[in-house]
């Protein structure tokens, strides 16, 4: 028997009811033990004449990470989390206490910007994964599936969106990992890929050539008596998240009017209790949040997507910025939705308890907690055996390939931004792509660096793993006023509350958030020292990602004589083979923040 949903854990409220002294030792030991220990909850001033409880299982930016990892340090060590065998352990043993009236939802970013396991054999070990996990009857989706009007009905116990990463490789491989067939490449080793059994949603996604959906945009899920509705999106921001010229076949719609429309029609097929599965996020506050918030307190495009909706939505499952998220938000139409978002890579999962009165189809109460996916403690002492063996498999496919030494560092070299926004391992991106280009000027994007170089040998598996994308850097030519314009445009548009920083080489300059916009870079120079000449030409090179307007840094577009240089994982390992002794990171003071207070 499920406890009921809006139970709180005994040592959450030992420190609400604790005298000072003690409440603060319960409050480390709550920070120790984690984010199991918080369980955010609603109920409705009803009572349900046949209550229902219904599990949702909900997991985010997997991003092909199928094998574990460690966090911690300090005096108790560092601790093994995530991993595809322990993930599926954990959702399994919720799922074995009621199957029935339990449902896994997964809030897209499952491949792209991959670990080397997956992102080398075309994520199809991670599309595998997903196929293992699928519960019920989950029959092979189909382009017919696909195509047949929302909402698509089924008993699957596992639904999927897609995230702005699904589309890194364009429409057509994202199509070929749904419904099967052999990569350009040829056959990942074992036999070619034959399609997932997972169905995939996506409400704002439609083909450009005659307005048909991508995907179905919801779905209905019997479970155990009860229905529910489940409605997909992915951010609006994906064009600018990805290769242009992978996606010029379809179009990215507002998120919230095509959820308003799913919820109508949902509603008009008797469905009242409907969950969003979004692949977007908020980026504070973090940690759960026991009381509910106003929208103004939040940060994040999700609040945006949310006060566009009208309402009638229970649940929503996010993603996309890899934070923990536990809170209740207020709808256009007076309810508090239940918004969770589970980190990234498999290291935690929400479990969502929603109580549906089985007499009129609505929800009466509702709650959610975020459980890290620990290796060494309950479920994740025994992994999964079977999707073990599955990463295996994938692990010794790619084992040469990744165990190729390139180098050394002498150091760990960071990808986190210092507080002017510059990032080591950024700099030695944009280093080696400007000596592979022969420039006078080099940018990388943040959202390119994917993970840390560490001290030790530098193998090709840790280089792809910090630029698993592929991406073609191009050189070009900019003038020098349309430099200063670039840089300007990193506190501009979508990102001018959360910039996105370039990483730069070649160029120093100083910035001051206190100056209007577009007046901010107050002192750029080139690598000789000299001011930049507003009409002087300047010789660039950036990746394919960025010239097509990547990240809305449109003044690309405005480049002259594009020359294509090589694949930047290719240009990254030529520049560690052939740097003279182990490498370290580049001098910081390429980027200078005026208006930070002095120490």
């Amino acid at each position: 028997m499920r406890c009921p949903p809006c139970a709180l854990p005994l040592l959450l409220l030992a420190v609400l009811a604790a005298p000072p002294t003690a409440g603060a030792q319960a409050a480390d030991e709550l920070e120790r033990r984690g984010e199991e220990a918080a369980v955010v909850s609603w109920r409705a001033p009803v009572i349900a004449t046949a209550p229902v409880i219904v599990r949702l299982l909900g997991i985010n930016d997997l991003h092909g990470h199928l094998e574990a990892k460690t966090r911690g340090a300090g005096p108790e060590g560092s601790r093994p989390v995530g991993g595809a065998a322990v993930l599926a352990a954990y959702l399994e043993s919720e799922r074995d206490e009621d199957p029935q009236h339990t449902l896994l939802l997964i809030a897209g970013d499952s491949i792209g910007a991959s670990a080397p396991v997956s992102g080398l054999l075309h994520d199809e070990p991670t599309m595998a994964f997903l196929n293992e996990l699928a519960a019920g009857s989950c029959p092979k989706f189909t382009r017919e599936a696909a195509a047949r009007p929302p909402p698509l009905v089924t008993r699957c116990r596992v639904l999927a969106t897609v995230g702005n990463h699904e589309f890194d490789k364009g429409t057509a491989e994202l199509e070929r990992l749904l419904y099967g067939g052999r990569h350009a490449d040829g056959a990942v080793p074992g036999r070619a890929w034959d399609g997932t059994r997972v169905p995939w949603l996506a409400a704002n996604v439609v083909r450009r050539a005659g307005r048909a959906a991508l995907l179905p945009s919801s779905a209905i899920v019997e479970l155990g008596g009860v229905r529910l509705g489940v409605i997909g999106a992915v951010t609006l921001a994906t064009p600018a998240l990805v290769p242009a010229q992978g996606i010029s076949d379809v179009e990215f719609l507002p998120e919230a009017p095509a959820i308003n429309a799913e919820v109508t029609r949902l509603k008009a097929l008797g469905i009242k209790a409907i969950v969003l599965v979004i692949h977007e996020g908020l980026r504070s506050p973090q940690t759960p949040q026991l009381a509910p918030l106003a929208l103004e307190e939040t940060r994040g495009h999700l609040a945006d997507v949310i006060r566009g909706l009208d309402g009638g939505i229970d649940v929503i499952v996010a993603g996309h910025t890899h934070r923990l998220n536990n809170l209740l938000l207020p709808l256009r139409d007076g309810r508090l939705v239940l918004v969770a978002e589970a980190r990234s890579e498999g290291t935690a999962y929400s479990t969502i308890d929603l109580t549906i009165d089985a007499a009129n189809g609505a929800v009466v109460a509702k709650s959610a907690r975020i459980l890290t996916t620990w290796g060494d403690e309950g479920p994740g002492r025994a992994p999964a055996k079977g999707i073990a063996r599955l990463v295996a498999r994938a692990a010794s496919a790619t084992a040469a390939t990744v165990a190729r030494e390139i180098g050394r560092a002498a150091t760990a070299i960071r990808r986190e931004e210092s507080p002017s926004g510059e990032s080591a391992l950024g700099d030695l991106i944009a280093d080696a792509q400007r000596a592979a280009a022969g420039t006078d000027f080099a940018f990388m994007n943040a959202g390119g660096v994917r993970s840390d170089l560490e001290a030790g040998p530098v193998t090709f598996g840790a280089l792809y793993a910090v630029q698993p994308f592929g991406n073609t850097v191009v050189r070009l030519t900019l003038t020098g006023e349309q430099v200063l314009r670039l840089l300007e445009q990193q506190w501009s548009g979508p990102y001018a509350r959360a910039p996105t920083m370039l990483r730069t080489s070649g160029l120093t300059y100083r910035y001051d958030l206190h100056r209007p916009a577009g007046e901010r870079v107050v002192g750029a120079v080139d690598a000789a020292g000299q001011p930049l000449e507003a009409t002087r030409r300047y010789r660039v090179a950036a990746n394919d990602f960025l010239v097509a307007g990547g990240d809305y840094y449109s003044v690309f577009a405005e480049g002259r004589d594009l020359e294509a240089v090589g694949v930047d994982i290719a240009l990254l390992e030529a520049y560690v083979r052939d740097a003279r002794g182990p490498l370290t990171a580049p001098p910081a003071g390429r980027i200078t923040r005026l208006d930070l207070p002095s120490r």
